[in-house]
């Protein structure tokens, strides 16, 4: 008897002590300490993650990238196209916060990072929500996934198409957790398209990931949901957005911070420990915030050129721009912006006013920042058939009209 409950503490303690480096792999190694002795010691340009990117989340420009194109695995940023389409079907009215999500076997079934569901235990939408954004947890994903779709293969096909939706060209979901790391893959500038879609089509993204802690199953079973992106918690502004590990995919971090009215995104694949992905990605932040400035070229209603006009009641249109443009620049390019404009040479009556007959861009360094239409100021109505042969007599002996 004795012996036998010996062995049962040793396997006690075994599996105690395997749980607590389960843990240990993504919470407790975080150190803010070796986070600020990284960042001192890092340049964005020699950066260890395997990608990074860091964009603007108003106009998408790309700030600093590092094998931003790489396909590479992602982890529980997977997720972020799994919260894209909770939201979407909150939006649509399918489903709302308040929602029951019921706990299938088959989602229970998902080890990884939990809240360990029970078969037919039932939670609210908005529970669930803060399950997967701040604890990861994939059996909560599951559940959601087969709530939304009615399977998680049904779910995965949604993330595909929506991924194409968004431009991602170099994505591909099998699953909506990141569990599977082959044939589960992203890039950095793919997974800022879906991030930058996230906080701009859905803010209410906000009131989650800015959370550091939510109770979930308040009493006797209860789990403790600390936020696992501790970028929120040390670098001001920091308000989103998920955390990812895996084995094969490495530290990844989506992130976003506001200052000043500019949000940045970043996105951090492949770091090597969970000091590092934060690391960097404060690097990166730092970076976009101190070195680029937003800028706005007021041109709304600012006049780009007359066009001659063919056959109408009057012979010239003005033109103007339709928009102001702004950009998330280096401080000191600002000079540097090359303004294009693109325009017809003439125009045929007849035509309304607010026809588009060019566009200004602005360059910076041969790369096109934006671009904005030119519109007609005024419709011009065609000329009869006298008028225009008056028009004629009258240029025989020099006069125009």
């Amino acid at each position: 008897m004795k012996k036998l409950l010996v062995i049962l503490i040793v396997i006690a303690f075994l599996l105690s002590w395997t749980f607590s480096l389960v843990i240990a792999t993504d919470e407790v190694l975080f150190d803010i300490v070796s986070v600020n002795n990284i960042i001192k010691e890092t340049s964005v340009d020699a950066l260890q993650a395997k990608a990074a990117i860091l964009v603007d989340a108003k106009t998408g420009q790309v700030l600093h990238e590092k094998n931003s194109s790489k396909r590479l695995s992602m982890a529980s940023l997977t997720k972020l196209m799994s919260i894209y389409l909770i939201f979407e079907a909150i939006d649509n009215g399918d489903v709302n916060y308040d929602t029951i999500v019921t706990a299938s076997e088959y989602a229970v079934s998902f080890g990884g990072s939990q809240v360990y569901l029970e078969v037919g235990e039932q939670f609210t939408l908005k529970e669930m929500i803060h399950a997967i954004d701040l604890h990861s947890a994939n059996d909560a994903t599951v559940a959601v996934a087969e709530l939304i779709a009615g399977s998680e293969n049904a779910f995965v096909h949604f993330m595909n198409q929506k991924a194409s939706e968004l431009g991602m060209e170099n994505t591909n979901y099998l699953d909506c957790t990141g569990l599977t790391d082959e044939g589960n893959y992203s890039t950095a500038y793919d997974l800022a398209l879906l991030a930058n879609a996230l906080v701009n089509d859905y803010p209410e993204i906000f009131e989650f990931s800015t959370k550091t802690y939510e109770a979930f199953r308040p009493g006797e079973d209860q789990i403790d949901l600390y936020n696992r992106n501790k970028l929120i918690q040390f670098y001001s502004g920091a308000d989103g957005l998920k955390t990812g590990f895996t084995t094969e995919a490495g530290y990844c971090l989506a992130a976003t911070a506001t200052k000043n009215g500019t949000r940045l995104i970043t996105i951090i694949l492949g770091g090597e420990d969970t000091n590092v992905r934060f690391a960097e990605t404060a690097k990166l932040l730092d970076y976009g915030f101190l070195n680029f400035g937003e800028i706005t070229l007021q041109e709304t209603g600012q006049i780009a050129g007359i066009i001659p006009v063919l056959k109408g009641v009057i012979t010239e249109v003005e033109c103007y721009v339709t928009e102001d443009s702004t950009f998330l620049i280096k401080l000191e390019d600002e000079e540097n912006i090359e303004r294009i404009v693109t325009i017809e040479e003439e125009l045929t009556a007849p035509f309304m006013e607010d026809t588009v007959v060019g566009n200004v861009s602005y360059v910076l360094n041969g790369e096109e920042l934006g671009k904005v239409d030119i519109m007609t100021k005024e419709s011009v109505e065609k000329a009869t058939f006298f008028e225009l042969i008056w028009r004629k007599i009258l240029s025989w002996f020099g006069i125009t009209r």
